[in-house]
C-alpha cells in the first residue's frame, strides 16, 4: 500500500513539474542577451528590480541595467551582435537584445572580436566545479 501511494505522489509531482515548465514557471523573466566573460572590480546588475553583483559566466537578461563602479571593467559576449563588448567604469549602461547603451544614450560599439552564444551540451551527466584543481584519476585510487 505504501509503495502504491509513493508511486502516485511521484507521478503527480512529475505531472505538476511538466505543467509548470510549459507555463514558464521557474524561468527567468527576460530573454538572455549576453554572457559575462570577465569582471574586474565591482559591477552591479539590476534585473527585475533586484541588484546583483556580476561574476564570470553570469547571464545578462534583456533590459538589465549595469552600474560599473570606478576602476571596474566588464567584458560580455552580446549574443545578437555576436561581439565582445568591454565596458570600463565609472559607467551606467543598459543591455537589451539589440545592443548595449550607455547612460548618455550613445551606443557602445562592439570591440575585440566575435563570439557566439553557448550551445547546449549533447552529453548527459557530469558536474561543473569552479575553482578546483583537477586531480588525476591515478591519485583517487590511493595507490602510489
Amino acid at each position: 500500500m505504501q509503495l502504491q501511494s509513493t508511486t502516485k505522489f511521484i507521478s503527480a509531482a512529475v505531472l505538476a513539474s511538466a505543467i509548470g515548465l510549459s507555463l514558464g514557471v521557474g524561468q527567468t523573466s527576460g530573454a538572455e542577451a549576453a554572457l559575462v566573460e570577465g569582471v574586474s572590480g565591482r559591477v552591479v546588475a539590476f534585473a527585475a528590480g533586484k541588484p546583483t553583483l556580476l561574476d564570470d559566466l553570469d547571464v545578462v537578461s534583456d533590459g538589465t541595467r549595469l552600474d560599473l563602479q570606478a576602476n571596474s571593467e566588464l567584458r560580455i559576449c552580446h549574443y545578437k551582435m555576436r561581439q565582445f563588448v568591454t565596458l570600463r567604469g565609472p559607467l551606467r549602461a543598459s543591455v537589451s537584445l539589440e545592443g548595449v547603451t550607455v547612460e548618455n544614450s550613445k551606443t557602445v560599439l562592439a570591440a575585440a572580436g566575435s563570439c557566439a552564444a553557448p550551445l547546449p551540451s549533447t552529453y548527459s551527466g557530469g558536474i561543473v566545479i569552479r575553482g578546483v584543481a583537477p586531480m588525476p584519476v591515478s591519485d583517487v585510487s590511493g595507490r602510489h
